[in-house]
This record gives structure tokens, sequence and C-alpha cells, in this order.
């Protein structure tokens, strides 16, 4: 009796650490070099895939370097340019760059440059943060002027919604005068309500002197479609309501101002070294019941990837309101910024 519990306990524990080592097996690239490299596969986005390799830290490979991939450590996001979104685990295929997508109900053959965006559903809080944070400075002796910028863009995501944090600060100090010219804080959550429409709501804060805007709190609500399913190529358009509390710089308060918001994101990027990114971000708001009041804000950015989580950018930014505030000699305002940033992968 003694032996054959001793023998059914023994037998139980190899099947529990076959099965712990089976689950903690490591994701796996296969080349189309014949190199195989080991580890942990983190995202593919914009002709990307990001691989943490157990000996060469993160690395970002191109889609079209890849035979095929095997991940199964986390449980991933997986949105497609069919526009079918799965959430399951990659299986190796015998063909040159394809992947079998298995959300443990159906198993599905695609090529890996039909995936539009892979994300992985981490366990742990802290990795599921990502994004860039950047810093700048210039400086002209002669005119005694320093700028500083500051900048970042992070972002949470989960199964069903992504939680972004981003914000920009311009500072000048000329001849001793510190000035806080440009300011820009935002918190976004939006939330998947099918593989192409999503549902966001946001809080804003913003800055512009030049624009004779001291402050400007903004909520926003609105909906937003997906399109340009590409491999490195996304955009996205919305649109909803805005409610806007703003004082000028001769601090005079304007209550609730309503607007109707029209925004375009669209990602680009460059498949050919050297690594660069494209955003283009413009946003048009149309007042409601102020006396045809309309605003732009838009951006474009390009980031070069130096070395593995060393980024380059450039941001060129415009502003344009039609009524500008009070304390502003122009409507019209528009720069560029040069930063170098660290990335969160």
């Amino acid at each position: 009796m003694d032996r054959r519990f001793f023998f059914v306990f023994i037998c139980c524990q190899l099947f529990a650490i076959s099965f712990r080592a089976l689950a903690q097996e490591k994701d796996t690239l296969f080349l189309r070099n014949g190199q195989i490299m080991v580890g942990k596969l983190n995202s593919i986005s914009l002709g990307i895939i990001q691989f943490d390799d157990m000996d060469l830290s993160v690395q970002n490979i191109k889609y079209h370097k890849i035979k095929t991939i095997k991940a199964g450590m986390a449980t991933f996001r997986i949105q497609t340019i069919d526009e079918a979104v799965y959430y399951g685990v990659l299986k190796p295929s015998t063909n040159y760059g394809e992947v079998i997508v298995d959300d443990g109900v159906v198993s599905k053959p695609y090529p890996i440059v039909n995936i539009f965006n892979l994300v992985s559903l981490e366990k742990k809080f802290i990795k599921k943060i990502k994004g860039t944070v950047s810093l700048g400075y210039s400086y002209t002796k002669s005119s005694d002027i320093g700028r500083t910028n500051i900048d970042w863009n992070l972002r949470f995501t989960e199964q069903k919604y992504q939680v972004e944090f981003v914000g920009s600060f311009i500072f000048t100090n000329n001849q001793g005068v510190k000035t806080r010219d440009r300011e820009s804080v935002g918190l976004g959550g939006y939330y998947n309500l099918n593989s192409v429409l999503v549902a966001g709501l946001g809080l804003n804060y913003q800055r512009n002197i030049e624009l004779g805007l001291a402050s400007r709190i903004q909520q926003a609500v609105g909906f937003g479609r997906r399109f340009l399913f590409k491999s490195n190529l996304q955009g996205t358009l919305s649109s909803g309501a805005v409610i806007n509390q703003e004082r000028s710089l001769e601090g005079n308060s304007s209550g609730n101002l309503y607007e109707i918001p029209l925004q375009f994101k669209l990602d680009y990027f460059h498949y050919a070294a050297p690594n660069l990114s494209f955003t283009v971000f413009p946003k048009a708001f149309f007042g409601l019941k102020q006396n045809g009041r309309k605003r732009f804000d838009g951006e474009t950015r390009v980031n070069w990837e130096v070395i593995s989580n060393l980024d380059l950018g450039l941001q060129f930014y415009a502003s344009y309101d039609s009524q500008a505030l009070e304390g502003s000699n122009t409507n019209f305002d528009y720069g560029i910024v040069f930063n170098v940033g660290y990335k969160f992968k």
C-alpha cells in the first residue's frame, strides 16, 4: 500500500514538473537564414517584430527576415488585416513566412505580413507599460537663450482596452527670465468595440502663450474607426464631442465651450535601414455657438531608432485659432523640436 502510494506521488510530481516546464517554454523566432532566436515575443506592429532574446536583449526584426514563429509564453491579442481579432498564441508553420494563429477553438494559418497588430497581454502591471520618454535642449550664447523640451508617450494595454498618457513641455530661459511657452498633457482611455471600431474618453490640459492661452482644460468623448490595415501603415479617423474651459493670459475665463472635433492619425514605418517611423496627427475643432470659431492642432513626428531603446526624434507642430485670446498678437503658432528619447519595451 505504502509503495503504491509512493509510486503515485512520484508520478504526480514528475507530471507537475513536466507541465511547468512545458508552460514556461520560451518563444522562438525561426529566421530565413537558418538562425533561431529564443526568448519572449513582445509585440508586432508597423512591420516590426519586437523580440526579447535571451542573449541579445530586446531586438526589433523586420517581417521579411522571419521564416515562422512559435509563441505561447503569454496570451496575445492578434489583429489581422482581414479585420479579425484573436486572443491566443502563435504556432509554427511549415510554410515560409507563415504562422498558425490558435485561439483554443480555431487554428488558422496567416502570412506574417498579414498580422496587423499583436500585443502581449502581460500579467505584471509594469510590463504592460510601453512607450517613449524624450528630452531636448538648445542654447545660443549670443542671445543667452536656452530652450528645454520634455516629451513622453506611454500606453498601457489590456485585452479589450488601452490607456494612453502623453505630454510635452517647452520652457525658455531668456537671460534669466523663465517662461512656460507651450504645454500639453493628455490622459485617454480607448475600448475596442470590435476589430475596427473604438470608443474613447479623454481629459487634456493645454497652454500656449503665443495664442494667449494660459490654460485649457478639455473633456472629450468620441468614436473612431481604424483603416489602412497594412503591415507598415495604420490609420484611425475619429470624432465626437468636446467641452473646454479656457483662461487667457489676461486672466479672463470662458466658462464651458462646446466643440465638435475631427481628428486623423496615420502611422508609417520604413522597412529598410535606417529604422524610421512617421506619425501624422492633425486635429480640427469646430465651435458650437462661438461665432464660427475654428481651431487646429497638429503635429508630425519622425523618429529614428539609432540603437535598441534609443530614439532620435524630430517634431513639427502647428496650432491655429480663428479667435485668439486676449494677450496674443497672433492666431497661429508653429515650431520644430529635436529630442533624444528612451523607449520602454
